[in-house]
């Protein structure tokens, strides 16, 4: 074990690591990386909590207990694969000695690998099923012409294993389809399938927050020698239902589906990708855990991330899974694959791509890998996408559509099966569409720009040409106009999402104002309750991250009135694509071949800073710009354009792509999903998938565009283990900036912090963020 070292400070723990790891054998040095991991998210985390059924297991309470009490360290990450981008579900697992999926026959061990690793990494393991199943009918009545029967089963040693289920039977002579669920009868589901000539079956193992006696609790006693966690117990309880349902001559075997909304999907993707004889499943919006990808989860898509999974539901997976926060592209596995057990069987992905713990995004790109099993298999009509309107809870009409998809994968119906996707970017799309409008890649063409500080006079115009280039070709455009008021023009609506979102945003700290700006968008301008009626307030205007389903409102209260208690005036607005403009995204390049969304981003920024220096009330020399990873880029590209910015603050948002010769920075952009992200991925800079594979000659890096910015004040804020950037890149593209800075006599003006974190907006971060813009423009706080 590495010795704890309390006083140093973590740069040289981590080099005293490094050079007692030169020095040890290599079993020695994976161990004390191991433990430096754990002390190091034991630093970051947030404590888990107890979760209300008193335990995580037989013996612990909170997952810190689990890992004191086995002494369970981390994986090592250095020598794990790192996967940036989803796991292929048909590529080959060289380390396993399994080839590459051609066929149904070679999928089998790859199916077979994939739930293996679910096992060890995210439910724990699972007991084969009972070969002793016995039940017993605790009541049958009528209901109507409906037969409600109320059996209990029993399994397993000494018969220990009970399992509560409810069997609802329309009328007729069958044999029934079954939609077989975790709901009681007085939550929604059952009802509709029902009603639809399905037996509905309830089986009681859920969140006894449901009101309902969760019986898989119990199988922690009956079956000590499995650590299978709460997820998992849930779903093989599930698989216990199906083994009575197979008993009866009622029931058609072929035709049974499960399904769960919330936690409860994330179950029943667990039951039904472990156990074949369930033909399909419907996930309703479980999102993390469940449709989610765990890459699409980290801090910056504002949705329940994996350290906020497992620190308020430490008992939902396995301890282990909580070793992977920040680091979830180490995960040998994803969702993608879980899903993907499930072919060639029916599978139905639905959630709102609007609610708060979505991510359309993310779910696409699940959605999309799996698709590839469904088509080797040839069962491409099996699996579905529904991404509604709305937020969390399911509709009448909902449940109408998901047993529409049963039908369908059923045979009982030749309704068309849904594939509804909100972003759906499609790279191959966007470059047909650029061909056909004739647009040339000017940005490939671009001479490259290489920041050397002693030339950069004479490389400034070539950069700003080349990041015009990169945005693409703008279309000519009028700013927004004022009333003969003077004041902001109320008239543009955000649309009917930012009352979803409970915008605007109150408080007895600051006041609202509606602003109309650019092309007819409206932003959100709050300002502090005590400003004097004469005061010309500063102004931020805070560009938020990457959260598709809810734009900034999502979190960003605490961090509006830090801002105002500082004095601010704070203007923010969605990003084309994002929130309340999630819809504009879509079409984009259909409209605009020759732009980029990202364009699009940088234009509205600066209409906003146009409109915020036109305002009565506001300083027009004091407006600065702020954002956290897609926002930090956007707010670095027009600080680049816009002279009338006075200071931006990046938040994990500079991000060099150039390794040059560097073996070390090229090994760390491969670990990241580097130019895909944006490029290839998102379609936000489509231009940037030219050079995914060849990025040392990308024409212009975030190096050129900072130094654009010289000398008006920057801080960035650079997460040690932010996980889409390479630390050496950022570092020494920071180094030769400050050279540019100094040359300008502004060496103070770059400010440049790398604390110890992964890609997240802590307190510690948003208090440093905070102060360092009052600072730079002088800002008074508030009584």
């Amino acid at each position: 074990m590495m010795p704890f070292l309390p006083k140093l400070s973590h740069a040289v723990a981590m080099l005293a690591l490094l050079l007692c790891s030169t020095s040890m054998p290599a079993q020695d040095a994976a161990e004390a990386r191991r433990d430096q991991s754990l002390k190091e998210l034991l630093e970051v985390l947030t404590p888990s909590r107890t979760p209300h059924t008193g335990r995580i297991n037989a013996i612990d309470k909170t997952w810190e207990d689990w890992q004191r009490r086995t002494g369970e360290l981390p994986p090592d990450f250095a020598t794990m694969p790192s996967q940036p981008f989803l796991p292929d579900p048909l590529a080959a697992v060289p380390a396993a000695n399994i080839g590459a999926v051609r066929d149904a026959t070679s999928w089998a061990p790859k199916r077979a690998w994939i739930a293996a690793q679910a096992q060890q990494w995210l439910y724990g393991r699972i007991p084969p099923a009972p070969d002793n199943l016995s039940a017993e009918t605790v009541s049958s009545v009528r209901d109507g012409d409906v037969t409600v029967d109320r059996v209990m089963l029993s399994f397993g040693p000494d018969l220990r294993g009970r399992l509560l289920i409810e069997i609802v039977t329309p009328p007729g002579p069958g044999p029934f389809p079954v939609f077989l669920t975790n709901h009681p009868r007085w939550r929604p589901w059952l009802s509709t399938a029902v009603r639809r000539g399905y037996i509905g079956v309830f089986y009681s193992a859920s969140d006894p927050n449901y009101s309902i006696e969760d019986y898989s609790d119990g199988y922690i006693d009956v079956y000590p020698g499995f650590d299978f966690s709460a997820m998992a117990r849930w779903g093989w309880a599930g698989s216990r239902a199906v083994d009575y349902l197979y008993t009866l001559s009622k029931v058609n075997k072929a035709q049974i589906g499960i399904t769960g909304h919330s936690r409860n999907g994330k179950q029943a993707l667990m039951a039904a990708a472990f156990d074949e004889r369930i033909g399909a499943v419907i996930l309703s919006s479980g999102n993390t855990g469940e449709s989610t990808p765990w890459r699409f989860t980290p801090d910056i898509y504002t949705n329940e991330t994996l350290e906020q999974i497992t620190t308020n539901f430490p008992h939902w997976f396995h301890p282990r899974l909580r070793f992977f926060a920040g680091r979830e592209h180490k995960l040998p596995i994803d969702q993608n694959s879980i899903m993907s057990m499930v072919a060639p069987r029916g599978l139905l992905i639905a959630s709102a791509y609007s609610e708060g713990q979505g991510a359309p995004y993310g779910i696409e790109q699940g959605y999309r890998s799996v698709q590839s099993v469904y088509r080797l298999l040839g069962a491409d009509g099996n699996v579905a996408l529904h991404l509604r309107a709305g937020e969390h809870a399911t509709t009448a009409g909902d449940i109408e559509r998901y047993v529409d998809f049963l039908d369908h994968v059923f045979g009982r119906s030749s309704g068309a099966r849904p594939e509804e996707l909100t972003l759906d970017y499609q790279h191959s799309r966007w470059q047909s569409l650029a061909i056909q409008a004739g647009a040339a890649n000017r940005f490939q063409t671009t001479d490259p720009v290489r920041l050397a500080p002693e030339q950069w006079p004479a490389q400034r115009p070539k950069a700003r040409e080349a990041l015009l280039a990169l945005l693409g070709e703008e279309p000519a455009g009028v700013s927004f106009g004022l009333p003969p008021s003077g004041e902001a023009s109320r008239y543009p609506s955000d649309g009917w999402l930012s009352g979803l979102f409970n915008r605007p945003l109150e408080g007895k700290s600051f006041t609202w104002q509606p602003v109309g700006f650019g092309d007819d968008i409206r932003a959100d301008l709050y300002r502090p309750a005590t400003a004097p009626a004469d005061a010309r307030l500063p102004v931020v205007i805070w560009l938020h991250q990457d959260a598709h389903p809810t734009g900034y409102s999502r979190y960003f209260r605490p961090w509006l009135e830090q801002l105002i208690a500082r004095g601010f005036a704070v203007m923010v607005f969605d990003h084309v694509g994002y929130g309340s403009r999630i819809h504009e995204a879509r079409d984009f390049y259909r409209r605009y071949p020759r732009w980029s969304l990202m364009g699009k981003m940088v234009a509205d920024a600066r209409a906003a800073v146009d409109i915020a220096s036109r305002l009565p009330g506001l300083d027009a020399s004091r407006i600065s710009l702020a954002g956290w990873s897609v926002g930090a880029r956007v707010a670095m590209y027009t600080a680049a354009l816009e002279p009338r910015v006075r200071a931006v603050a990046l938040h994990a948002g500079f991000r060099p792509q150039r390794p040059g010769n560097d073996a070390v920075a090229a090994r760390e952009i491969a670990e990241t999903e580097g130019l895909a992200q944006y490029g290839r991925l998102q379609g936000l800079l489509p231009q940037w998938a030219v050079f995914e594979s060849r990025s040392n000659d990308l024409p212009l890096d975030d190096p050129e565009v900072l130094a654009l910015i010289a000398p008006r004040p920057v801080l960035v804020i650079a997460p040690r283990h932010d996980r889409y950037a390479a630390p050496s890149l950022v570092r020494a593209g920071i180094s030769r900036v400050r050279l540019v800075y100094t040359r300008e006599n502004a060496a103070e003006a770059l400010q440049f912090e790398a604390p110890l974190d992964f890609n997240r907006f802590p307190a510690s971060s948003q208090t440093m963020l905070f102060d360092w813009l009052a600072n730079a423009n002088g800002a008074a706080p508030q009584p």
